[in-house]
């Protein structure tokens, strides 16, 4: 049985979308889900914190002929039940190099590619731009996530996203079949300050079906994960055990919505 591509992402940087993409991806893990991440962001932040180490990366996935890299770039991390294809600061040439399609590398690739048969999620880290990198990833993607801060730029940038995401959905050499899972409200302020519960609401009002809780609120812990490598589960302390059981409740609705 194939897995449930979702890539995650924002048009604006700082939002907090790596961070998500691995709190989801360990609490998949800890639900007894087999979990690839493929880094698609030249950043790699994904990449450097989970150790992903390979032979090859994203870059050369996306710059080969042959759609069978894509297997040869999976590698194996510290984190239990989670593998990586790596991403590299090389990808930021995706975006100014003529390639025959380049929009549609990956896709190809995924559609070759037995080995994906093997997990039961892959999660694509979306770079913080709305050009090639992030169009291969929403054209191979069976759902999106968005993730915003409860900020005014954030908020106005995930309508911004959104609209790249309806123009995939059109074409239908690209992927009509792309699906808005949800959106993430991320790096919250406990107790809402006054700006982020204004923006929470105009979020409500907007995409009231979409959006999913519970909100993520702004915690040390998942910025001391970052900075162990480790998945925010394996960490103690009560900010960690909070985000963890949150980061649980958004991938179980993942895995219901998937159903």
């Amino acid at each position: 049985m194939p897995p449930v591509i979702t890539a995650v992402g924002n048009q604006k940087g700082g939002v907090g979308k790596t961070s998500t993409v691995l709190g989801l991806s360990s609490a998949l893990a800890a639900l007894g889900r087999k979990v690839l991440v493929l880094d698609i962001d030249a950043q790699a932040n994904a990449t450097s914190t989970l150790d992903a180490v390979g032979e090859f990366d994203m870059y050369d996935v996306l710059a080969a002929e042959d759609p069978g890299m894509l297997g040869q770039a999976i590698v194996s991390t510290a984190w239990a039940g989670i593998s990586a294809v790596p991403g590299s600061k090389q990808l930021a040439r995706i975006e100014s190099e003529s390639m025959m399609t380049p929009e549609l590398r990956l896709k190809n690739a995924v559609w070759q590619v037995a080995e994906l048969d093997d997990f039961d999620d892959v999660l694509i880290d979306l770079p913080p731009a709305l050009g090639r990198l992030t169009l291969n990833g929403l054209i191979v993607a069976d759902r999106v996530i968005v993730v915003t801060e409860p900020a005014s730029y954030s908020v106005e940038a995930v309508e911004k996203f959104l609209e790249t995401v309806s123009a995939v959905r059109r074409r239908p050499q690209l992927n009509p079949e792309l699906r808005l899972a949800g959106i993430v409200v991320n790096k919250a302020h406990t107790p809402l300050t006054n700006e982020h519960a204004f923006q929470i609401g105009q979020l409500k009002g907007a995409f009231a079906d979409v959006l999913r809780l519970p909100i993520l609120p702004r915690r040390a812990a998942v910025e001391d994960a970052a900075s162990a490598h480790q998945p925010i589960t394996s960490l103690p302390g009560e900010g960690a055990a909070i985000m963890s059981q949150l980061y649980r409740a958004h991938a179980q609705w993942m895995i219901e919505e998937a159903a």
